[in-house]
């Protein structure tokens, strides 16, 4: 033998193995059967087999949809009645007269105290009136703001009318006048130098305030830059009216 895969023997022809044939399959039953050999089975049914027999698909031509064939049939229209009511009750006739004298035997004393014995008193409620409960306690009331409301008008009509009076007065004795341009520039620009002097020196304090005198300069300085910051913002809006001293 050869380790290789080659050997001498391999040259030999070896015999052909020929398959073994199976024989032909026959089935047992017969390929056609009447219909009537069935034990169930009389006759071809119309369904026996999948869907209806050829043919019966097939539309007909005289069944077809028409016109208003699928609209609801609504029954002849009647015509409309109406009960007659009689709103107002008919003027007697001249026949007809009020039955009078009737006369009552009814004692309405001794009714009325009958119904009182038996009438059942009513339910009184014994439980305190909580105030606090209800839902307008600790509120102030609306007639009281609306009061108010109409005080605090009242008084800004008064006041805006005296400020305008007293405006127009003294306009008309010569006493104020307009600032001119030229004037309102130059005191805005020395406004704004003195705020920056002040601020310079506010910013050079000590954080320590350890002494009276430290805070009350301190509280000075920023009065008085509260009070420049007001008067550039006058400044600024354009029409200043000054008033003259007499």
């Amino acid at each position: 033998m050869d380790h290789f895969g080659e050997s001498i023997y391999n040259l030999i022809p070896r015999p052909v193995e020929v398959p073994e044939k199976l024989p032909l399959y026959h089935s047992q039953h017969i390929g056609k059967v009447d219909p009537k050999n069935f034990v169930l089975g009389v006759g071809k049914r119309e369904r026996g087999t999948f869907g209806a027999p050829n043919g019966k698909y097939r539309p007909d031509p005289k069944q077809f949809l028409t016109k208003h064939s699928k609209e609801p049939l609504l029954p002849d229209p009647a015509p409309v009645t109406r009960p007659k009511v009689n709103k107002k009750a008919s003027v007697p006739k001249r026949s007809e007269r009020p039955v009078m004298g009737l006369v009552s035997a009814k004692n309405f004393i001794t009714a009325n105290a009958v119904e009182n014995i038996l009438s059942v008193p009513r339910k009184v409620n014994n439980e305190p009136v909580l105030y606090t409960k209800k839902a307008d306690y600790g509120k102030i009331p609306v007639y009281l703001t609306k009061n108010k409301r109409k005080i605090n008008a009242e008084k800004a009509a008064i006041e805006q009318y005296l400020a305008t009076k007293a405006e127009e007065d003294a306009y008309g004795n010569g006493t104020v006048r307009k600032m001119s341009e030229d004037e309102r520039v130059h005191l805005l620009t020395h406004l704004k130098k003195k705020w920056e002097e002040v601020n310079s020196v506010y910013q050079k304090m000590t954080f320590t305030l350890d002494t009276p005198a430290k805070q009350k300069r301190k509280e000075n300085y920023e009065l008085t830059l509260s009070q420049i910051e007001k008067d550039i913002q006058k400044l600024e809006k354009g029409n200043i009216f000054v008033q003259d001293d007499i």
